[in-house]
């Protein structure tokens, strides 16, 4: 049989992360966002701030766009953030500016910072518990004062990852994990950052989102290659929404009985798929957003 999703679907809201067209100057970005209709954006901070807090906000209200997560509350670079678990020199070095960059967010009205945890650690793994735990509080907290609610992203892939997430050592690489280090870090201004691919590479299990009942506070959302088996999956591999063998109906309908109403956002790290014109992209991103979790589940 095939199964429809609910009309809770009509809850999600599509947005578009720059790394699906990776490499173009942020008005370029957000123009071409708003030309295929989407009404939310991802930012890099770091981008934010070069551009200038003023014209930036004068743009996103000429372009009808608004700002619904930004990465870099800890940066790497111009545009690039960094994970959680950098080392200690390099952590306190990404601590510099950190008011400056909630102060940006704040001022755009973006009300959720993004940051990546890493699965895997130089540290043993009840150090990098400890760590982690601290650098969560400490970021919580201190993006809680500006109205910006910290977004931790659990990353569920085993292979292929880039060497600043990985290690020797496990930390917490599914989402019912990272929930389990969120409840130990005694805030509740952190919530939970689901990607549907990272959810597919865990198992695809509708219990890990309905479990985070009010507590996801974004989402990201590629698909996975057919006939690839969970532990192969790597970034490279993500397709547009709707193109792959991730169950829509199930995810969208986990997701509303979580309680979440909100972004949707594609992210891509396909080569092939960014070597599309990014028009092209742009608007086979949107059709995907919006059309995804309404595909009825093939017949098992």
């Amino acid at each position: 049989m095939t199964a429809a999703v609910t009309g809770d679907a009509a809850r999600f809201v599509p947005c578009l992360n720059p790394a699906t067209v990776s490499g173009l100057p942020l008005p370029e970005f957000l123009a071409l966002a708003a030309g295929a209709g989407f009404p939310t954006v991802e930012v890099s901070i770091q981008q934010a701030q070069a551009y200038g807090t003023g014209p930036l906000h004068g743009l996103l209200a000429e372009l009808g766009v608004s700002v619904a997560a930004a990465s870099g509350i800890l940066p790497a670079g111009p545009v690039l953030p960094a994970p959680l678990l950098v080392d200690e020199v390099t952590y306190e070095a990404c601590l510099n500016g950190l008011d400056d960059r909630l102060k940006t967010m704040a001022a755009l009205g973006c009300t959720v910072a993004t940051t990546v945890l890493n699965p895997r650690s130089p540290l043993g793994t009840a150090e990098a518990w400890t760590v982690a735990r601290q650098r969560i509080a400490h970021l919580a907290t201190a993006a809680a004062t500006y109205g910006v609610r910290l977004a931790v992203e659990a990353v569920s892939i085993r292979t292929g990852l880039p060497p600043e997430l990985d290690g020797p050592h496990p930390v917490a690489g599914t989402l019912p994990r990272l929930a389990e280090l969120l409840d130990d870090t005694g805030t509740n201004t952190a919530g939970l950052l689901v990607d549907s691919f990272h959810w597919a590479a865990a198992g695809a299990d509708p219990a890990h989102l309905t479990a985070l009942d009010g507590r996801i506070t974004h989402v990201q959302i590629a698909d996975t290659p057919n006939g690839c088996p969970t532990g192969e999956l790597t970034d490279s591999q993500r397709l547009f929404p709707g193109d792959g063998a991730l169950a829509w109906t199930v995810f969208a309908d986990a997701l509303a009985r979580a309680g979440y109403a909100g972004p949707v956002s594609v992210e891509l790290f396909n080569p092939d798929l960014r070597a599309l014109p990014a028009g092209e992209i742009a608007r086979r991103s949107h059709h995907a957003a919006t059309r995804c979790f309404t595909l009825a589940e093939a017949p098992r």
